[in-house]
């Protein structure tokens, strides 16, 4: 699990900055939130700080990924080192597990921000904004799950990791949001262990007969050219 959340006290002005970012674009969208409401919400009286850390709003957005990132790379890193050769759910649980663990976080408003950054135009899906080492990472799981469910037909397979990361965002985003609420939550095990079972479902799913005869349609191949979520 995560380590304990920084207190506010303790941070650095990039640190407060960007999490302050990311609580008040979780709340209200990128562009509902100005870099002065930022600098006022974090109580940062330099009007130039922004600019001086991040050089725009875009790079604020960055910032926060490179805040959250890390934790999730390497968390995943480790549970795949450990994870059961050939298992499914070894698999599955050691890239959506951190995701649930991060949710979890006193001040992470990540998940809800994610989701915020995904209801912008598709011309500016947040997948570009990530490091190419991370987009890497991403593009391995695809090949490590992928090789666990032979059975499915690769556009579909494709589109199933898809569905499964954007399941699991919005799962752990609502969570989140309950959490900052202070209402009553199932205990974190039950939570994580029933994700699990549906992104499984997800994925090992009968292809129908109905399905496969539309994979034939040659219109029907820019099915794997989407964007993963960033998660």
């Amino acid at each position: 699990m995560p380590g304990p959340s920084i207190g506010t006290t303790t941070r650095s002005t990039r640190e407060n900055l960007v999490v302050t970012a990311e609580r008040l674009f979780a709340h209200h969208g990128i562009e509902g939130v100005s870099i002065r409401q930022i600098l006022q919400a974090a109580g940062v009286a330099n009007n130039s700080a922004v600019q001086y850390h991040f050089e725009s709003k875009t790079g604020l957005v960055r910032a926060i990924f490179d805040h959250r990132v890390p934790y999730l790379a390497e968390r995943r890193r480790l549970l795949w080192a450990q994870a059961t050769p050939g298992d499914l759910r070894s698999g599955v649980e050691a890239h959506f597990l951190p995701v649930a663990e991060l949710a979890e976080l006193e001040d992470s408003h990540y998940m809800t921000f994610l989701e915020q950054l995904e209801l912008r135009p598709s011309g500016e899906h947040p997948f570009h904004l990530l490091p190419e080492d991370i987009r890497r990472r991403y593009r391995e799981y695809e090949e490590q799950i992928g090789a666990l469910v032979p059975d499915v037909p690769d556009p579909v397979r494709r589109r199933r990791l898809l569905h499964a990361s954007s399941l699991c965002l919005h799962a752990c985003a609502e969570r989140e949001r309950s959490r900052q609420r202070g209402a009553d939550q199932i205990p974190l095990a039950l939570h994580v262990n029933e994700l699990l079972d549906l992104l499984i479902g997800v994925l090992t799913a009968e292809v129908s007969l109905q399905t496969r005869a539309a994979l034939s349609n040659p219109r029907n191949d820019r099915w794997a050219a989407s964007e993963p979520s960033p998660s």
